[in-house]
């Protein structure tokens, strides 16, 4: 009999878990979305009547402001998505588990003699299930803050 890997338990992940994290990073990600569209509305209303250097100042801060919270929001449903693949790819081995043991358990119910006569004939059950799933691979990015002056 072929070696099935570790087919006699099953996958150790939290799949309502993982789902609920994505959402999390999801919801995150929208409300910081939210946040810089309502905060670029009061800004743009306090900078009508605003001259000068402190005005600059507040320009370049909200658009640091702006393009971290950006940044960070892409970061949040990239981190959703990885979480998702995480569980699907889980998922995928946890089938291949179910599948194995499910063929193993059939090799066991036939008993030698089909095996034996599987032999002779050539007639067989053939590859039981695919080969254990790759987990996936994910490229780590830094994501930097704005510096901010003063």
């Amino acid at each position: 009999m072929p070696d099935l890997g570790a087919i006699h338990e099953n996958v150790r992940f939290d799949w309502a878990a993982a789902d609920r994290l994505a959402g999390e990073l999801r919801a995150s990600a929208d409300v910081l979305t939210t946040q810089v569209g309502y905060r670029n509305t009061i800004a743009a209303q306090a900078r009508q009547e605003w001259r000068g250097g402190f005005a600059e100042q507040f320009d370049g801060r909200m658009g640091s402001c702006t393009g971290d919270a950006q940044r960070l929001a892409t970061a949040l449903l990239r981190a959703a998505d990885q979480v998702d693949e995480l569980a699907r790819t889980a998922r995928q081995e946890q089938d291949r588990r179910e599948q194995a043991r499910a063929w193993e358990q059939r090799q066991h119910d036939e008993g030698n003699s089909e095996t034996f006569k599987d032999f002779f004939t050539g007639e067989h059950d053939g590859p039981p299930v695919p080969p254990p799933v790759e987990p996936p691979k994910f490229v780590i990015t830094e994501t930097a803050c704005s510096t901010r002056n003063g």
